[in-house]
């Protein structure tokens, strides 16, 4: 069963498992984009909650995520790399993990621009590629001591590292580390968004984002789509 509210769904569930994904979703009502804000119990495999909203601020998403988890279990959240969201899982209180999949997505793009630049030589593509492997190597392991020598060794070699992921390494992965690991330390924390972003893609894909004229006419959508997935989709603790 699912609870409805002016622009909120709830599904009505006792026992949530505390372990979440967070993310929105662009959508576009009569010529206006909203977003659609989602908590989704990543051990369940179900929503928890989902809101129309007219914006994605700070304050909006940090109410929603408190409201949907009033009364139940919060001990871990799973986003994308979106700024914002490390200081809303800190005021949380929250064991936050970033997305491992996001993650290698923002190193791949630049990277598939600059291997196939001519202005690129020969040594530096093989000197990124393998630079490359060695930071995924660092990420795919499950043991977080493991993940931590590979660390170490990688950054013993910082000066020979090309300049575009020696960047990375310093802006990117040595202050965002102890948030890249967090599933290694607890194996039920989601490593990825992707259930959430595979829930997206099942419940409203692109063909259907700028189909409705209402707010009410959209939650009514989804409320079917929410118990239809809940029912054939979701898990038992």
């Amino acid at each position: 069963m699912q609870k409805t509210t002016k622009n909120h769904i709830s599904n009505i569930k006792t026992n949530y498992s505390g372990y979440y994904c967070y993310d929105e979703q662009y959508i576009k009502i009569k010529g206006i984009w909203m977003y659609r804000l989602t908590l989704f119990d990543q051990i369940l495999n179900i929503p928890v909650n989902e809101k129309i909203s007219p914006d994605k601020k700070y304050t909006t998403i940090i109410q929603f995520i408190r409201e949907s988890t009033k009364n139940k279990p919060l001990i871990a959240i799973t986003t994308d790399h979106v700024p914002e969201y490390k200081n809303i899982m800190d005021e949380l209180k929250v064991k936050h993990q970033l997305c491992i999949f996001h993650f290698y997505k923002m190193i791949n793009d630049k990277l598939h621009i600059l291997l196939r630049s001519k202005k690129t030589s020969e040594d530096e593509k093989t000197r990124l590629k393998l630079y490359f492997k060695e930071i995924r190597e660092i990420f795919d392991t499950t043991d977080y001591e493991t993940s931590l020598n590979l660390l170490d060794k990688l950054l013993s070699n910082l000066d020979d590292i090309p300049t575009f992921l020696r960047r990375f390494i310093l802006k990117k992965i040595l202050p965002n580390f102890n948030r890249l690991t967090q599933s290694m330390r607890d194996n039920k924390i989601a490593r990825t968004s992707n259930q959430i972003e595979n829930y997206y893609r099942q419940t409203l894909p692109k063909a259907y984002k700028r189909k409705y004229k209402t707010i009410k006419g959209l939650l009514n959508y989804l409320k079917l789509k929410m118990q239809n997935w809940t029912q054939k989709q979701g898990k038992n603790l």
